[in-house]
């Protein structure tokens, strides 16, 4: 692959034109606009209560507003992710931060605005001007019975700014002060170990090297557990006190409400994945055989579970990617296929790795009145590169559809929902390479990825997942304290039941029940979890029904957005998350590929 230093030296067609979101017009004509639509919300922000055609007006005169934030945020966003130290898009960055500081301090609490005429709204919400904002305005009227004081709804959104945030030192301490010191190799060497380097040196050939790493880093990432413990401790702690002063049954009920998410749906996942065990088991039974056979050597799980089977070298160019994607995307039809093809053609990705550019990928947020659904990715040639491409159009035809068939208010999928898309593709594209390549080893490769990636986003996160909805719970009754020990021991009695046969607890071996990132956002993972389990049920669904499926899939999943709850979205699909059913679809899919691996893996490694 070459590389590329800066924008400069990479050709147009790998880059995404950000230029088309301004059309035609300056930054700073945009940002005018912005500040006058926020200038006249400040005007009206009390009159438009006064009729039901000033609110409507109210709410077109918001939407304005947000078209223009879509265009101000993607167009900073996407070129500063692109060029990290480019000072430019940082300093505009803070520009608008600060205009939008001003205008939450003399806008004040909208929420407090809207009970104070929560009748009026009762009545004008069935009036049809309003037709399209039912699904919202309801949940609004929902909330009505969590709101508190006007004064207090007032002072939070003032010193909001200012409002402990426990996210951030917690990313400091974990990111930028943990030192992860050095390691050596059997050579001797000494090796500067990091969060990236750590990966790297697990799959190396060199034992030294990988126990080195597991040891280091375990002392690496121990070092701050009582002052981490602390800090997710007060989180959830905080998280508590809002949900009971706001009169929620619970913390998690309080966190799961907008996608009506019951305690009843939450403990059929942690049930259903936990009879997964017996699958993880399996798998890892025949991982450590093929070890053994292929390494000449036992396998030791604590530090050989990342070393590679096989490794099979990719040079994909990325006109090689788009045509593979294309391929592997064809049977979705006519439709989405020109959308796909639009992608390709008219810059809606950003492909290679330069200098001070973001790692990773994503499919940009905030698009409604952007036309093109642009992607950030760092192509390296290799096929995990090709599963970012289909991954993230995923993504960006997933926001497409729901954009163009949607008004504003109801386009805005949910993270419920915003998975599936993605892991609907990468299936198509494993299937694809399943029926038509002849490399066994590569077919071996692409089922190990595909299994772990199940196990790692269903098992882990819905072992996550009911790890703090029980920490929430024990915080609540003052069942647990907010030492390590305490908390690392809640863990295990949790994970415990996600394992074949648990080992003895150990504290030194828990870090984990305090440094995962996904435990500040508010009760995230299990959405991870329904995703995968939903794509597999549409994937299961193509494979039974054909092609004609995929078109029911774009016309009511895709197409739909955000234009009801969720859990509606999904029952009109045929997903019902309390029926056995739909649990059952998944598993057999993941028993299907452990099956498939073990037989492909008994071709390749032969006594």
């Amino acid at each position: 692959m070459k590389q590329y230093k800066n924008i400069q030296e990479v050709p147009k067609k790998y880059l995404f034109d950000l230029e088309s979101i301004l059309e035609n017009e300056t930054f700073e004509n945009w940002l005018s606009k912005y500040q006058e639509i926020l200038d006249l919300q400040i005007a009206i922000k009390d009159s438009k209560y006064d009729t039901l055609d000033a609110y409507l007006e109210g709410l077109k005169l918001n939407e304005k507003g947000v078209l223009i934030s879509n265009k101000i945020s993607n167009y900073l966003s996407n070129n500063s992710n692109r060029e990290l130290n480019n000072p430019l898009f940082k300093e505009l960055e803070n520009k608008v931060q600060q205009i939008n500081e001003k205008f939450d301090e003399k806008f004040g609490s909208e929420t407090v605005r809207f009970y104070q005429n929560i009748e009026k709204i009762k009545v004008w919400i069935n009036d049809p001007k309003l037709a399209n904002y039912k699904v919202s305005l309801n949940q609004d009227i929902e909330n009505y019975n969590h709101k508190l004081d006007d004064k207090i709804e007032e002072f939070l959104v003032k010193t909001e700014s200012s409002t402990p945030n426990y996210e951030e030192p917690f990313v400091l301490l974990t990111d930028s002060e943990t030192d992860y010191g050095y390691v050596y190799d059997q050579k001797n060497k000494k090796l500067k170990l990091n969060p990236v380097s750590r990966i790297k040196f697990l799959k190396s050939d060199d034992a030294i090297l990988r126990k080195n790493t597991v040891k280091q880093w375990k002392k690496a990432t121990s070092q701050f557990k009582q002052t981490l413990a602390n800090l997710l401790y007060q989180q959830f702690k905080g998280i508590n006190v809002e949900a009971k002063l706001r009169n929620y049954n619970s913390a998690v009920s309080m966190l799961t409400s907008n996608d009506k998410v019951s305690d009843e749906v939450l403990n059929k996942l942690f049930t259903k994945v936990q009879s997964l065990k017996n699958e993880v088991h399996k798998y890892n039974q025949a991982f450590a055989k093929f070890y053994n056979l292929k390494f000449k050597e036992k396998f030791n799980k604590k530090y050989d579970s990342l070393r590679e089977l096989t490794n099979v070298k990719s040079n994909y160019s990325v006109e090689d990617a788009q045509k593979l994607v294309l391929e592997t995307l064809n049977p979705f039809g006519k439709e989405y296929m020109s959308i796909v093809n639009k992608a390709f053609n008219e810059n809606w990705i950003d492909y290679m790795t330069i200098e001070n550019k973001m790692s990773g990928a994503y499919s940009i947020g905030s698009t409604y009145g952007i036309d093109k659904k642009f992607i950030l990715m760092n192509f390296d040639g290799q096929f995990g590169s090709v599963e970012t491409l289909a991954h993230e159009l995923g993504h960006s035809l997933h926001s497409y559809f729901s954009d163009t068939y949607n008004d504003l208010v109801n386009s805005k999928y949910p993270i419920l929902l915003a998975e599936v898309a993605s892991i609907f593709n990468e299936q198509m594209l494993y299937n694809h390479i399943l029926k038509t390549s002849k490399n066994k080893e590569l077919k071996f490769q692409i089922l190990a990825s595909m299994i772990e990636g199940f196990f790692g986003t269903v098992v882990r996160q819905t072992q996550w997942a009911e790890y703090e909805y029980n920490l929430y719970a024990k915080i609540a009754n003052f069942e647990v304290n907010s030492s390590y020990e305490s908390i690392s021991q809640l863990y295990y009695d949790v994970t415990k039941n996600y394992v074949y046969k648990p080992l003895k607890y150990n504290p030194n071996d828990l870090i984990a029940s305090v440094s995962v990132p996904h435990f500040y956002y508010h009760f995230y993972v299990y959405k991870y979890a329904i995703g995968q389990l939903v794509a597999n049920y549409f994937f299961a669904k193509y494979e039974l029904e054909g092609e004609e499926y995929l078109q029911y899939y774009i016309n009511n999943f895709l197409k739909k957005g955000g234009s009801d709850l969720p859990l509606k979205i999904l029952e009109n699909v045929g997903v019902n998350l309390l029926d056995d059913e739909f649990y059952e679809i998944g598993f057999k899919y993941i028993k299907k590929l452990i099956k498939q691996y073990i037989a492909l893996g008994n071709e390749i490694f032969k006594k």
